[in-house]
């Protein structure tokens, strides 16, 4: 951070401050950390704590996808990293494993738009969002820059164990609707349904398998009880062993902002079956052992996964190159705090 400006970080995480001690940090710890408080405190309550410790902020950065309520006259950065309200997906209010997804689709951008004023600026987390952004809240392309996270992936010389004479198909997940887990059942369902031998396939999935309900119940439609293996949740050092040591990777999620486990499998030089979809575009495209397939597409995923299978590829590890950092972050504070957002150029 740079060192001539004076930073106050309102965060939950109280082990903060003793891992970055510098003059000009300072940590406060708010008592509103969710819910309804958490909404008095963005909109009322950094106001009235601003008020009563007599500081005038020169820029406000929210970090939480949404907006502040303050003076109109100081700039602000809102930080976006929450896609679900950009995508062409509706969920259903009434059915309560999509509620939550709902929420985050209709109402969530009532507090993302709310406030944004000609002294507001965005920071996106992928390219692929800043269209979204601007053509959903009408906001200047002009006064939104993506940023993309710096991403450091681990190395391992470890492998995981796993039977030499299957074929192991690591699936990086987590049980939420949107993950599309059931997409490799109904793949190997379709397998089994063209009487392909799918004996040797095994699915190792990184969570317990009463954790999605739904794709337990394709597996057993399917008798494919013998092709997973639900690991549970995974280290980050176990992933790697499973990254390094399988024969692919299957993503088949059709919501993310960045895709992480697409940049994980890659530096392993793993053959990577995604969804089809801008996330997966924007991150791994330039992968030669990417496939991007359509989801909900049994047929394609079933026989893309049969292909890896008899042809069992290697490929060449890969890193992407992102130009992004940081530091662009911070020069945009900068730039805004020096021109009071008149002048700042993309």
């Amino acid at each position: 951070m740079d060192e001539e400006y004076i930073y106050y970080i309102f965060c939950s995480v109280e082990y903060l401050p003793d891992i970055y001690k510098k003059k000009n940090i300072n940590f406060i710890f708010p008592r509103y950390k969710t819910g309804l408080f958490r909404l008095y405190w963005d909109y009322l309550g950094l106001k009235k704590w601003s008020v009563s410790n007599n500081i005038i902020p020169s820029l406000i950065v929210s970090l939480q996808n949404t907006t502040i309520i303050f003076d109109k006259e100081t700039p602000q950065i809102s930080y976006i990293m929450q896609s679900i309200p950009f995508v062409d997906v509706s969920w259903n209010v009434f059915n309560k494993t999509e509620r939550q997804l709902w929420f985050y689709k209709n109402i969530y951008p009532f507090f993302m738009g709310l406030n944004l004023s000609q002294d507001h600026y965005v920071v996106t987390q992928a390219k692929w969002i800043k269209e979204k952004f601007s053509k959903k809240f009408n906001f200047p392309m002009n006064r939104i820059y993506p940023i993309r996270p710096i991403v450091k992936i681990g190395s391992s010389n470890n492998k995981q164990k796993f039977n030499r004479d299957e074929y192991n198909i690591f699936c990086p997940s987590s049980p939420f609707i949107y993950k599309n887990n059931v997409e490799i059942a109904n793949a190997l369902g379709y397998l089994r349904s063209k009487n392909q031998d799918i004996s040797n396939l095994r699915v190792f999935i990184t969570f317990e398998c009463k954790d999605d309900i739904e794709l337990t119940e394709v597996i057993n439609r399917h008798n494919l009880e013998r092709n997973f293996v639900f690991t549970g949740r995974l280290t980050y050092e176990d992933m790697l062993k499973y990254y390094n040591g399988c024969d692919l990777v299957v993503f088949p999620s059709y919501l993310e902002t960045f895709g992480l486990p697409l940049l994980e499998a890659a530096a392993f030089g793993k053959p990577l079956l995604c969804a089809n979809e801008a996330y997966a575009m924007e991150v791994i495209d330039d992968y030669e052992g990417a496939k991007l397939l359509v989801i909900n597409n049994p047929k394609l995923w079933g026989e893309s996964i049969l292909d890896n299978y008899k042809n069992k590829k290697q490929y060449n590890q890969y890193t992407a190159q992102f130009k992004e950092s940081w530091n662009d972050f911070f020069k945009l504070i900068k730039d805004i705090i020096k021109d009071k957002g008149n002048n700042v150029q993309k």
